[in-house]
């Protein structure tokens, strides 16, 4: 099982993520689509944390649909949800197995969140 799964589209952006987080010590495993996230997931190793963006250039298929459809599998799933519009975010309440983050960030806001969730 690995630490933490990043979902991003955006090559450059992704392994940004990914090198931030096994900096830090994480198992990580990365994936450049929702379709690749889902079949990760619903395979026997999976991940405790989710680190997704909400736009992943798919119609029909954004991180939160990539988040609800890997709580089917592993329904304690924690959620680092990513996005560069911050109207994304609204409307929604978030559950304390779940964070967000509004791009650009930090490398210790990423890091922080993804500890806070990794704790739960």
């Amino acid at each position: 099982m690995c630490d933490v799964l990043v979902v991003e589209d955006q090559a450059i952006v992704r392994m940004v993520l990914v090198d931030m987080l096994e900096d830090e010590g994480l198992a990580v495993r990365e994936a450049a689509t929702p379709e690749d996230a889902l079949r990760f997931m619903e395979g026997p190793a999976g991940c405790s944390v989710l680190v997704t963006d909400i736009d992943l250039g798919v119609a029909g298929m954004d991180g939160f649909v990539v988040a609800a459809r890997g709580r089917h599998h592993t329904p304690d799933l924690s959620v680092l949800f990513l996005s560069g519009r911050p109207s994304h975010f609204n409307g929604r309440s978030y559950s304390e197995k779940e964070r967000t983050l509004i791009k650009p960030f930090r490398r210790e806001e990423l890091l922080t969140a993804v500890r806070a969730l990794l704790s739960h």
